[in-house]
């Protein structure tokens, strides 16, 4: 009777170590679905500390000539080679820079954006892959690797993710200057702006901050200037410099009801207080707004945050009677929650059209999206 007892209990034993095996394996076969899913679009985070480098809007895509063909270019080039509307003249978000591989490991890894197009014989046809890396060779910088068994699935790839790769690296051209701004973290800025217009913004150090009433401010941001080699006697000289001009304007008025809160309301409000305001330094003339059909300004809705509002983009010129000078304006426009006044932010640039304006425009756009409402 004890012999049957312990065959039996030793049969129970067997059949439960069994059952255990069988549900791990199956535990560790979906553990490794799931990997292979998430392998999909998943963001590796390489925590690097390392400056980055390369200018603002350059985007560099790594792959063979076989690989960047034609075809492909176009496509990135209709998505990542998209102007920013109306500027003039035409400032696109991105500039493309093929390398091959051989190429980019030759120069520096530590590029603020980079793409990755490569055929790997060992993925599976039909199950092409995306990769993020961030902070990888340097700090802030993203990657995107697009990965397949062949040019078809590849390209299927591209075409299917390229417009969310083109938000995250959009996203993270201004997200750079907004980091630079929040670690200068300028609390005399900070505390006129709460005071003043109960908002807060993230500004680099060295702004200037000058108001004369209660309904107006101007942030001065620091000039910047880059030489200009000119020409003479045969040998080049540098003593022309290009000087970049820009700023952030803010002002509020009474709310009184919703006919105010309109597109067309808002721009014919920003001319009315930048007649008043923003004044140029020869007497009679004004900043006002560019309203050329080639150039008028562009509008949306758009949330920051919590705060709901209208983001414009536009041209503007010193006008009365002569215009000197004009630019480009970025400019948010809410309710705000708390004071029930009206409140625009808007920033502006003033530079040569030979320069490139792409990181002067981040730069607003980071200060503008970092708009919060003041505890």
């Amino acid at each position: 009777m004890k012999y049957y007892l312990g065959v039996t209990i030793l049969i129970l034993l067997m059949f439960s170590c069994s059952q255990s095996e069988k549900k791990k394996d199956e535990s560790n076969g979906s553990k490794t679905t799931a990997t292979k899913k998430l392998k999909d679009g998943m963001i590796l985070d390489g925590k690097s500390t390392a400056l980055y480098t390369g200018k603002p809007g350059q985007l560099v895509i790594v792959s063979e000539n076989t690989i960047y063909t034609d075809e492909v270019a176009a496509l990135f080039d209709s998505i990542f080679g998209q102007f920013i509307r109306p500027y003039y003249p035409p400032e696109p978000k991105f500039e493309i820079f093929p390398r091959t591989q051989s190429d980019f490991e030759k120069g520096s890894k530590s590029l603020r954006n980079l793409i990755f197009l490569e055929l790997d014989p060992s993925i599976p046809a039909g199950e092409p892959m995306l990769i993020i890396k961030k902070n990888y060779y340097s700090r802030t910088q993203l990657i995107a690797e697009f990965k397949a068994n062949n040019m078809n699935d590849l390209y299927a790839l591209i075409e299917e993710r390229i417009e969310k790769v083109y938000d995250m690296f959009d996203t993270q051209e201004w997200k750079r200057e907004y980091l630079r701004h929040k670690k200068a973290n300028n609390q005399v800025v900070k505390k006129k702006l709460r005071k003043q217009f109960a908002i807060e913004l993230e500004i680099q150090s060295k702004a200037h901050y000058e108001s004369k009433d209660n309904m107006y401010a101007h942030i001065i941001l620091p000039e910047r200037s880059r030489q200009m080699e000119l020409e003479a006697g045969g040998g080049y000289n540098s003593t022309k410099a290009n000087f970049i001009q820009s700023g952030i304007m803010v002002w509020q008025y009474d709310f009184k009801d919703s006919s105010q809160l309109t597109p067309a309301y808002l721009m014919r409000a920003r001319d009315s207080i930048l007649k008043k305001y923003a004044k140029h330094e020869i007497d009679g003339i004004y900043m006002g707004t560019q309203d050329h059909p080639a150039v008028v300004p562009v509008h949306e809705k758009f949330q920051i945050g919590d705060i709901v509002g209208y983001q414009f983009r536009g041209l503007f010129k010193f006008t009365g009677r002569m215009e000197p000078s004009g630019g480009k304006f970025w400019s948010f426009h809410f309710l705000h929650p708390k004071t029930n006044r009206i409140v625009a932010v808007s920033g502006y640039l003033d530079a040569p059209p030979t320069m490139s304006a792409s990181l002067d425009l981040r730069k607003i756009q980071a200060i503008i999206y970092s708009l919060r409402i003041a505890e």
